[in-house]
């Protein structure tokens, strides 16, 4: 029997899954959840795991899922780690529960669903419904090879879904990530090519530039040889990229489907309508009328190569394509090229204020106090106590008032300068963000605290209640927008704006425990009131400005009338200016 540090050797994607410790907590499913994270692009893999993993009594064979309406994706994952790493397959039934997950979350009676999923199965049906989700992704993730046994299991479960009314302008996908497909994954996170054969491309006319470490070639590629290209290599085209090829189904929100239109109906007119590409390779030589590279990945223009492979080989043999070729001497500054040259829709919102000077001085404050604050992607693993600015920014907007755009339009929040402006103004401080943040990792931990109870004993009615609550994904923002609304009432003092409730600079430390444990008396004290007070059900209220009014106005009299509760709040109180 192999264990895991046996494999440590073969597989470089162990020591730093090993490294997680903010994956310890998850026990047998810290290998799914790192998996899962790595194939979705996630960077906070905190964030992920609570508001993300289901696993538990009732979850009908749906360990993981994750809906990320902002971009258009949702995955539904099964996930298993033996005892005994490296095994030629893994189990096969395990790949064919997820048509079990796929039958109840999709096509069950929306109230006959366990309430452990039902928020989730809502609002998947919603995003597909309203075409606000364009990939749906089943995968399954373990710690054995990948098998044709396993294959097939998942290939049932994507004819299945695909053959659904309510999928048909989706791309889905099923993804089996057992060791290799981590291994791959990990590799290309940290900007690796993978595809080494010698290419060539015909081009009597180039234009080459040369610099420090670097030269590059700016050609002309036909359609065609980009099809066979991705034919024959698929992803792995992508090895060094950000992105993946999300899919070209139809739709008003699907920027591929117009690439695939324009490839197929306009393809004289292509190259001057269609950005181009990027390319990386280790090796690049002009000769004869040829350049021949040694080792490519797309890393800027996956979404056209994808999409000029959905319009076929006919159809691409009748356009061109402008295309970038670098070769950098040293493999590190890949990533950095990686990250250069996306700046279109392969970047997350977040990304286009990665320059801001809001953002940088955040970095810098939080740095000085031993906190990493992120606000761009570099492909590094950060620290369990690190600050987000995508998660921070949605908390922000929601404690602010904005519950609207927090749970469904959070990409707005950086790409529109008004609502950008109003969450990030030059006068935010660190203690505020900070006040918001710890109020988020303690919602995180009551939400662990509450599953990780009902799976070691019976919960009292009120517990379940909030269970049922806090199991909805727009929950969050919700209970962080009542907290913003009660916030003279847990201050204790009159607070005008929402930015103003703001903790000392002595508050704010890396171990962030003093402020985690003071919001979590406030939201352990809050939370009956809240759930007793609910005017419809859970899923209705966490998503509706007019629910949220009439629970803040209830609970607000309920606080203030309380000398009881007002006792819980004296923690946090000692935190504030």
């Amino acid at each position: 029997m192999s264990t895991v540090d046996d494999l440590k050797g073969s597989y470089s994607f162990i020591g730093a899954f090993q490294s997680e410790t903010i994956l310890e907590p998850y026990g047998n499913n810290a290998l799914p959840l790192f998996a899962v994270g790595l194939h979705l692009g996630v960077e906070d893999l905190a964030t992920f795991a609570t508001d993300s993993l289901t696993d538990g009594p009732d979850d009908k064979k749906a360990d993981i899922i994750y809906i990320n309406e902002a971009e258009g994706i949702a995955c539904i994952a099964q996930g298993t780690t033996a005892a005994d790493w490296g095994k030629p397959e893994a189990q096969a039934n395990k790949a064919s529960d997820l048509n079990t997950a796929a039958a109840w979350l999709l096509q069950q009676p929306i109230d006959v669903i366990p309430e452990a999923i039902r928020g989730h199965a809502n609002l998947l049906r919603d995003g597909l419904s309203q075409e606000r989700i364009t990939r749906l992704t089943f995968a399954y993730a373990h710690n054995s090879l990948e098998s044709e046994n396993v294959a097939r299991e998942l290939h049932a479960t994507r004819r299945l879904v695909s053959a659904l009314e309510i999928c048909q302008q989706c791309d889905v996908e099923v993804v089996e990530l057992g060791l290799t497909a981590i291994e791959a994954l990990y590799l290309s996170s940290r900007g690796s090519i993978r595809v080494k054969e010698e290419i060539q491309f015909p081009a009597g006319q180039y234009i080459e530039e040369k610099g420090q470490g670097w030269k590059a070639f700016s050609i002309s590629i036909n359609g065609a040889t980009l099809f066979d290209l991705y034919e024959k290599h698929n992803k792995s085209l992508f090895s060094a990229n950000l992105r993946d090829f999300l899919g070209s189904k139809g739709g008003a929100r699907n920027v591929n489907n117009t690439i695939k239109t324009a490839a197929e109906s306009a393809s004289g007119l292509f190259y001057i309508y269609n950005n181009g590409i990027t390319i990386v390779s280790n090796k690049a030589d002009h000769e004869d009328g040829t350049l021949k590279i040694q080792g490519i990945s797309v890393v800027n223009g996956a979404q056209t190569t994808g999409s000029i492979h959905a319009a076929g080989r006919d159809k691409a043999s009748n356009l061109s394509v402008a295309a970038r070729v670098i070769v950098v001497d040293d493999e590190a500054m890949i990533p950095k090229v990686v990250t250069a040259n996306n700046t279109q829709n392969a970047i997350v919102a977040w990304d286009r204020r990665s320059n801001n000077a809001v953002q940088i001085r955040l970095r810098k404050e939080f740095g000085d106090k031993g906190i990493e604050y992120v606000h761009r992607r570099d492909n590094s693993r950060k620290p369990a106590n690190s600050i987000f600015a995508e998660q921070a920014g949605q908390m922000l907007c929601a404690f602010g008032g904005n519950l609207q755009t927090a749970i469904r339009s959070k990409a707005s929040i950086f790409e529109e300068d008004t609502i950008y402006n109003d969450v990030f103004p030059s006068t935010l401080v660190i203690g505020h963000v900070f006040a918001v943040q710890a109020l988020g990792w303690a919602y995180d931990r009551i939400r662990q605290d509450l599953k990780a109870k009902v799976a070691s004993t019976p919960l009292t009615g009120l517990e379940q209640g909030q269970l049922n609550l806090l199991a909805y994904p727009a929950s969050k923002q919700f209970v962080i927008r009542v907290m913003g609304d009660l916030r003279e009432e847990i201050s204790g003092r009159g607070i005008l704006h929402p930015r103003e409730f703001v903790m000392k600079d002595k508050a704010i430390t890396a171990d962030s425990a003093e402020a985690i444990e003071a919001w979590r008396n406030v939201i352990s004290a809050v939370l009956p009131s809240i759930v007793q007070n609910l005017p419809d059900e859970e899923y209705q209220v966490v998503r509706s400005n007019d629910h949220t009014k009439h629970v803040v106005e209830r609970v607000q009299a309920i606080v203030a009338g309380a000398a009881i509760l007002q006792q819980s709040f004296e923690n946090l109180r000692g935190l504030l200016k």
